[in-house]
């Protein structure tokens, strides 16, 4: 792990290389079968159960961890609700990640950073395998009626 602010160590540039890959290969109308990870990422400190990091800022540490070991993902803000152990409904800021061409060694060491960071008891991961495919303007003049 590389303490933040640190220089993003050199990555393997598998990931890049399976997109160009897979865009030049298959084309960009070609649909492929891929594993989509979801982390669910809540925002309250696992020791006083309140925010203690802006949302802003857990962004951005978010996204520098996640920077070292992928090329690219989704971050969404959302609101969590869970039901505590008095019966409370309880909501929490919640950032999702979503990644594609990711590896589960990759995930795994987003959220371990992750969980230590933002100081939280857990993270929930949610993998799918899902098809999908790139749309680009080469494609553009064949969709236009």
């Amino acid at each position: 792990m590389c303490p933040l602010g640190q220089p993003k160590p050199p990555q393997p540039t598998r990931t890049v290389s399976w997109l160009v890959h897979s865009f030049a290969v298959l084309g960009a109308d070609e649909v492929e079968k891929v594993v989509k990870y979801t982390l669910y990422v809540g925002l309250n400190d696992k020791d006083t159960y309140q925010q203690e990091i802006p949302t802003e800022r857990a962004e951005a540490l978010v996204t520098e961890i996640a920077l070292r070991y992928v090329e690219a993902f989704t971050l969404i803000g959302a609101r969590g609700v869970w039901t505590d152990e008095l019966g409370v409904p309880t909501y929490e800021n919640t950032l999702v990640l979503e990644f594609l061409y990711a590896t589960e060694e990759q995930i795994d060491q987003i959220m371990a950073e992750v969980l230590v960071a933002l100081n939280q008891n857990s993270i929930l991961v949610e993998r799918q395998e899902v098809d999908c495919r790139f749309f680009s303007r080469a494609n553009l003049a064949a969709a236009l009626p």
